[in-house]
């Protein structure tokens, strides 16, 4: 009798079945009457049922793919005989709203040990961030907060977690009015005012385009002793730079340390989704169960958000489903069509997403990783969609529109 290789069926559609352990050539996965002629590794993709050249593969009960060539049962299926083709998907908009608001658990809200911050937002984290407003100054900001967080002067305020130091790649050779010098706005004010920051400097070259007194005058704020900014120009250079960042840092650490934990409903709790390093268990395995979380999270009235556009990309009809309103709906499928144009024009392809080891892991198709990735979303109905670091202010499960790989 052969050996018998375990294998798990997601879906009633399902034409392959996922491996749990390995197989070596010979194995007979359960219940396929079908030994197999070469080692398939745990994760990986067995045939149910003989599928046809052009065929659809179907996982999770969706297309994964089409096979490039035809693939019999019990035969491993993967990057040689599964193909990526024409994503043409059928938007259902709301169809499933009614029941993802019944998923909604009802739960009666709980309290976490938070700081209030003066703005009425609510951190689980004391954090002082040093930004940068250019790449310029990013080797100043880094001296800086490693100079603090080595100097153990931290150990007499134990309300602050640490200092940040938040650098980039960018801040000049840019237009000062394009969406590059928006989102990079945006995402810095969103660093400054994060309710996990009790105090934000910002370093600057000093000549760059993106200037913090345009963000002050975008967004308001005014210094004091826990919004400052400084540039390496008027400091006098790199060394003396460093030696004034530093000096101001420590003179505000009894005033950010001064704050206390408090009990804080988790309503005001907001959960950030992303994933890292999937292979053929993560979508079956750690991200349903995140979605869980997810769901007793928005239960709670709470926010999670979804993220990486591409990584949704052959899961998007999905959560379209759930859409609370078409102008919702609308507004991701305007973002998916962005990141289909913004691909071809550059000679690229969306399914060019899996990485090496997500494939070595088992995903095949960037339509197989999306479903897995948008499992950590749960179940609940989709209540907003927003651009990239754009402010969350509606609870409920919202998806931001964000690269596949943000580091």
């Amino acid at each position: 009798m052969p050996d018998i290789a375990r294998t798990v069926l997601l879906h009633p559609d399902d034409n392959v079945a996922i491996l749990t352990n390995p197989a070596k050539a010979g194995e007979q996965p359960l219940g396929f009457g079908v030994a197999l002629d070469h080692p398939v590794a745990r994760g990986h993709k067995i045939a149910k049922i003989d599928i046809a050249e052009g065929g659809n593969i179907i996982k999770f009960g969706q297309v994964i793919g089409y096979a490039s060539h035809p693939i019999k049962a019990g035969e491993h299926v993967h990057t040689d005989n599964c193909a990526f083709g024409a994503h043409d998907q059928h938007y259902d908009v709301g169809a499933d709203y009614q029941k993802a608001l019944a998923a909604i658990p009802k739960i009666e809200t709980p309290t976490f040990m938070g700081y209030r911050r003066a703005n009425g937002q609510a951190g689980t984290r004391n954090f002082i961030a040093i930004c940068a407003t250019v790449n310029c100054s990013a080797t100043v900001i880094r001296r800086a907060a490693d100079e603090i967080n080595r100097s153990g002067i931290l150990a007499d305020y134990p309300n602050i977690d640490g200092v940040a130091a938040f650098a980039h790649g960018t801040g000049c050779g840019m237009d000062s009015s394009g969406e590059g010098a928006d989102i990079l706005q945006r995402v810095l004010w969103g660093y400054a005012t994060h309710p996990n920051v009790g105090a934000a400097v910002f370093v600057g070259l000093g000549c760059e385009v993106m200037q913090l007194g345009r963000m002050k005058m975008l967004y308001g704020g005014a210094d004091d002793s826990r919004f400052f900014g400084l540039t390496i120009q008027d400091s006098g250079g790199t060394a003396a730079t460093i030696r004034q960042l530093v000096g101001h840092i420590k003179s505000i650490l009894p005033t950010v340390n001064a704050v206390q934990r408090e009990p804080i409903p988790a309503s005001e709790l907001k959960l950030a989704l992303q994933c890292g390093g999937s292979d053929g268990f993560s979508g079956i395995t750690a991200n349903p169960a995140l979605g869980v979380a997810s769901d007793l999270l928005v239960g709670m009235g709470g926010t999670v958000i979804l993220s990486e556009t591409p990584e949704i990309y052959g899961a998007e009809q999905l959560l379209l489903r759930r859409a609370a309103s078409v102008e919702i709906g609308e507004k991701l499928i305007e973002r998916i069509r962005w990141w289909e144009d913004y691909t071809k024009m550059n000679r690229g392809s969306m399914d060019n997403n899996p990485s090496p080891g997500n494939k070595l892991g088992g995903l095949t198709t960037i339509l197989e990783k999306s479903l897995g990735a948008s499992a950590k979303a749960g179940s609940t109905p989709l209540t907003g969609v927003l651009n990239y670091a754009e402010r969350i202010d509606t609870p409920g499960f919202i998806f931001m529109d964000t690269p596949g790989y943000d580091p």
